[in-house]
């Protein structure tokens, strides 16, 4: 207690921290119950009755459920395998340009369909 009281400023300064986590990992916890109910949404997550297991026995159980992986696994290596290393090598290529006029031009148009809205999608 003594040793808190003398760093109290200490305290004071991790408060944010523990707020932050508290607020963005905690918090949103609360609707991974969802999984584990039959979900009605007229009656909201703490209304739904409770399944146990049922979403989850159905899903292991699925004539799919071999596929499902599959896929999963073969489009998490190719984003890897090919998503990774390429924009490695393009910004590489861009560096190599001499033109400064020319690489800006690629710089925006490479990257501007980063900042165009999603809501199309």
């Amino acid at each position: 207690m003594k040793s808190m009281r003398k760093n109290w400023d200490l305290y004071v300064l991790i408060v944010p921290v523990i707020v932050y986590y508290i607020m963005f990992h905690y918090v949103p916890m609360y609707g991974v119950q969802i999984a584990f109910k039959n979900f009605i949404a007229s009656k909201g997550i703490t209304d739904s009755p409770w399944v146990g297991f049922k979403h989850f026995e159905r899903f292991f159980n699925s004539y799919y459920f071999e596929r499902l992986i599959l896929n999963t696994l073969e489009i998490g290596l190719y984003e890897l395998i090919v998503g990774f290393p390429i924009p490695i090598l393009l910004a590489l290529m861009i560096n190599e340009v001499r033109s400064k006029y020319f690489r800006k031009t690629v710089q925006t148009v490479t990257y501007a369909p980063h900042f165009c809205l999603r809501s199309s999608w």
